[in-house]
């Protein structure tokens, strides 16, 4: 069981519904939506076909078939010109409307990828480029924002939103309805995005030449221990002994505890506010089986001291905590997912051990057990640190959970929590199995010299 974001447990509902309400409303003033589409077409109408193509119910399959086929045969007559303009021009205000709500390009193109396919999540891109050239972003965004078009190969170059979208139109080298089918999606989708906790500074705040020193203040355990992490869970994924790494899990979860209760005194020696050191990060999710994955972060998170949200739909975690409980909690977590997905593999043969339902329930169990070993690890840290640090240890830490918890709910006031039940009980079992050997040394490592 874990967080799980209000607009992600009601799924697509509220959205087909607010389409249904504004249709019947133009319906009872005398207008109908989906009139013949004329060249001279007003921006409204195209925003509305792309939210009724994203969201409308499937009654109006053919209505949007019909917009899209008119959409299609004007592209290839003398409006066309007109019409892709028109087309850049929305979408870019679409890109504007995204990041003004807390998105990250990143972010953009994993939800839209999730929702409708490459082809859309391509032509994501290529509106996050025109946006990137007009904003120049690649010398006034915060460096986070620049590495994130880099990862996407959004260049620097000038081109504009007509041209990249011509670009992409034609390196898709597919039917004009794609084409058209694809745009409206987009159009629509971010209509109707919901605003999310802004990470970083976003486009109208950005000053010219400062992205050079816009990366936020870096907070965590040093370089030297970072590298002791990475290459320690680099050697728990390769390893091949599961005798080896069951030895190894306990004692490392048992220091990650320790090095935490460490940092959390050394906060509380020097008078800090935590409620200002609490921070927010976002991960993506990607698919299959989402749902175990989430559950593997919560049960990580829940042990060291992180609160964490799914945005179901969009395939987003949100992670609060203090700095150097999700750095490390953040590297855990991916060090066993590796794990799990090496153990599925091997645990897959038979017909039977590479169906969904074994896969998913395997994994939803191999979370369920890892989060059993981190607590019992946690524990017996904790009472390690109580014996050297007294009954003074208590309230530091009580401090520091309700401080994430403050800013947790300031953010994330309307949340539900769901869990999930498990078809499979041979993946249950080999799940569990899987995660009873796996390294859990994520490092918390107290640094020996």
């Amino acid at each position: 069981m874990f967080t799980l974001s209000e607009e992600g447990a009601v799924s697509r509902n509220s959205q087909q519904n607010r389409a249904a309400r504004k249709r019947k409303k133009q319906q009872r003033s005398g207008t109908r939506h989906h009139r013949e589409f004329r060249p001279d077409f007003d921006a409204e109408s195209l925003v509305f076909a792309g939210i009724e193509f994203a969201f409308g119910p499937s009654a109006n399959a053919e209505s949007l078939r019909r917009t899209v086929g008119q959409l299609a045969e004007l592209d290839g007559s003398g409006p066309a010109a007109a019409l892709l303009d028109r087309a850049s021009r929305m979408l870019d205000a679409s890109m504007d409307h995204a990041f003004g709500s807390g998105w990250q390009p990143a972010e953009l193109v994993h939800a839209v990828r999730r929702e409708f396919g490459a082809r859309t999540a391509r032509l994501t891109v290529a509106a996050i480029g025109s946006h990137a050239s007009r904003t120049s972003a690649h010398k006034s965004a915060p460096e986070p924002w620049r590495e994130q078009l880099d990862e996407l190969n959004v260049g620097p170059d000038d081109a504009p939103a007509r041209g990249r979208l011509s670009a992409w139109r034609a390196a898709e080298n597919t039917e004009p309805t794609d084409i058209w089918t694809a745009i409206l999606s987009l159009l629509g989708f971010c209509s109707y995005l919901i605003p999310m906790t802004p990470l970083l500074a976003t486009p109208p705040k950005w000053v010219a030449g400062a992205a050079a020193s816009s990366r936020p203040p870096k907070h965590g355990p040093e370089p030297k221990v970072l590298s002791r992490i990475r290459g320690l869970l680099a050697k728990a994924e390769a390893t091949t002994f599961a005798e080896e790494a069951a030895t190894l899990s306990a004692k490392a979860q048992d220091l990650m505890t320790r090095y935490a209760i460490d940092s959390a005194v050394v906060d509380a020696e020097a008078h800090t506010s935590l409620s200002d050191q609490v921070v927010t990060r976002r991960l993506l999710v990607d698919n299959p089986y989402p749902e175990a994955k989430v559950q593997l972060l919560n049960c990580v998170a829940d042990s060291n001291s992180v609160r964490v949200l799914w945005h179901q739909r969009f395939g987003l975690v949100s992670m609060v905590g203090m700095p150097i409980d999700l750095d490390l909690c953040e590297m855990l977590f991916t060090s066993l997912l590796v794990q799990a997905s090496h153990a599925l593999s091997e645990a897959g043969g038979d017909r039977v051990k590479r169906s969904p339902s074994f896969r998913r329930s395997f994994l939803l169990a191999f979370a369920s057990r890892i989060g059993e070993r981190l607590a019992i690890a946690r524990e017996q840290a904790g009472r390690d640190a109580s014996s050297q640090y007294g009954k003074e240890l208590v309230p530091i830490m009580t401090e520091r959970t309700e401080a994430v918890g403050s800013v947790f709910e300031k953010q994330f006031p309307s949340v539900v929590t769901t869990s999930h039940s498990v078809t499979n009980a041979h993946g249950w079992q080999a799940g569990r199995v899987a995660a009873e050997l796996a390294d859990l040394s994520g490092g918390r490592e107290r640094i020996a010299e």
